[in-house]
């Protein structure tokens, strides 16, 4: 028998993102074994079906109709709730993905299914909240975080999240390390020929070192830091691509302000803001350097996939990032929310290009087997297989 599995993720495709994509490729390679997969989540508009089929799995959303946005995860619980329940004879175990407020739906219904739940936190301070105003807001994080630490196992997507599960009181069998992980068959150092090519394809003209920023053009992604220390740095002979999504109508959205600062400042001429993508492997074989500057950074997938294309990272010395990004190794890390520190930091590989080929030498070595999907998926499937109460 194949075990019956539901990805609970409170976002899915059309929104792009690296929790979106990780959920995406876990239910396909979760298919390619055998397993039923469902992947449960938000209505988004009108123009997307409420069932669909589609790669081998099946997508199924639920609740209100409306964006993404922070509160709508936690809107979301009753109808995540009653359609586990309603449909408890159509899946054997939940695998709830970015488990921040669908994840507490998932272990309410668990007491009436009996159908296991995997946790999969995105970010830090869910199983232990970090801080927050107000005694009352303390004490409802505290007790969130306690209802998590009851999922039947932790997936922990860095070893920070590892260390709070611990914290959290959850047994040290109940906590897997399953970083989200990339295709390394798809994100590999391109050849000579290959990398010329691109350059050509993306008009950069021969000399310049390429540098590129890849994600939302969120506030917390740093980008305006990285604004501020492009404009300070010595670089006629250096290029910014800035590649990533608006984040329209939410408050941390700064990508106009990120356009207006690079007119302001006469910096049309060295970076280009060239949208969302969806050919992440190839923008990261153009790259000599690419950038991550988050001011918090549960894992960092863009900076793996820059990795395993052979291109050194610059980094914030935060989160997840400090699993696989190593000073001086494969990159180079910095304190976050620091312009100068960030320029610095470029300014020397821009300098020192032998310094630069050592670091992207040791760039996909450093992140080949750990963030590998085909060694993580495979575990995370055998997981999965061992709670469904299905047989292999």
């Amino acid at each position: 028998m194949n075990p019956r599995v539901v990805i609970l993720t409170p976002f899915f495709r059309p929104i792009v993102g690296g929790v979106e994509s990780n959920a995406e490729r876990l239910a396909r390679y979760f298919s390619s074994t055998g397993m039923v997969v469902t992947v449960l989540t938000k209505r988004i508009t009108a123009g997307l079906p409420d069932q669909e089929s589609t790669d081998g799995f099946t997508i199924v959303r639920i609740g209100s109709r409306g964006p993404r946005s922070p509160s709508a995860k936690w809107r979301m619980l009753p109808a995540v709730y009653q359609w586990l329940v309603d449909q408890r004879n159509r899946y054997d175990v939940v695998c709830s993905i970015d488990c921040r407020g669908v994840g507490l739906a998932a272990l309410a219904a668990r007491r009436r299914t009996g159908r296991r739940v995997i946790a999969q936190p995105q970010t830090t301070g869910v199983l232990v909240p970090e801080g927050g105003t107000g005694i009352f807001r303390q004490a409802a994080g505290r007790l969130v975080g306690q209802w998590y630490a009851r999922s039947d196992a932790i997936a922990c997507i860095a070893r920070t999240i590892e260390r709070e599960a611990i914290a959290a009181g959850v047994e040290r069998p109940r906590v897997h390390y399953l970083p989200n992980a990339i295709d390394m068959t798809c994100f590999r150092p391109p050849t000579a020929d290959e990398r010329a090519g691109l350059r050509r394809q993306f008009d950069i003209p021969p000399g310049r070192t390429v540098f590129v920023f890849l994600g939302r053009l969120s506030r917390e992604k740093g980008l305006m830091e990285l604004m501020e220390a492009w404009r300070s740095l010595r670089a006629d002979n250096a290029l910014l691509l800035v590649a990533g999504p608006d984040m329209t109508n939410h408050a941390w959205d700064v990508g106009p302000e990120a356009r207006a600062f690079a007119q302001q400042h006469h910096l049309d001429g060295s970076v280009r803001f060239t949208g969302p993508t969806d050919d992440v492997p190839t923008l990261m074989r153009v790259a000599d350097v690419a950038i991550q500057p988050s001011h918090f950074e549960a894992l960092g997938l863009s900076a793996i996939e820059a990795l395993a294309c052979g291109a050194p990272v610059i980094a914030s010395a935060v989160g997840g990032l400090l699993d696989f990004v190593r000073d001086d190794d494969n990159g180079i890390t910095c304190p976050p929310r620091n312009p100068e520190a960030l320029a610095a930091a470029m300014q020397l590989l821009l300098d020192d290009p032998a310094r630069r080929a050592r670091l992207a030498a040791r760039a996909r070595l450093s992140v080949e087997m750990t963030y590998d999907e085909r060694v993580v998926f495979g575990r995370f499937a055998a997981l999965a297989r061992a709670l469904s109460g299905v047989p292999a």
